[in-house]
């Protein structure tokens, strides 16, 4: 018998664009770099990408959009599918 204890269960993902800000991802997900190789988020409960662009963290927020004013046009819509369609 081992005293070991069990990883905590999955949370539901979610993602959610800040705004004039970055994307703040929270839950269970992997992130992997252009190659392939993923990054250790071990720890992390919340993760902030960067959508301006501007951090010298990439793909990590540094909060570059706040020094350099960036603002974002956020409005939901229809997704589209790899084929030009709605999803």
């Amino acid at each position: 018998m081992t005293d070991a204890t069990p990883p905590p269960a999955p949370r539901p993902t979610s993602v959610k664009a800040v705004r004039n800000g970055p994307l703040q991802v929270k839950g269970t997900f992997r992130l992997l770099d252009p190659d392939g190789e993923e990054y250790d988020l071990t720890g992390q409960r919340i993760v902030l990408l960067c959508r301006c662009g501007r951090s010298a963290n990439q793909p990590f927020c540094d909060s570059s959009h706040k020094r350099t004013q960036w603002s974002s046009q956020d409005q939901p819509t229809a997704c589209e599918d790899a084929d030009g369609g709605a999803a």
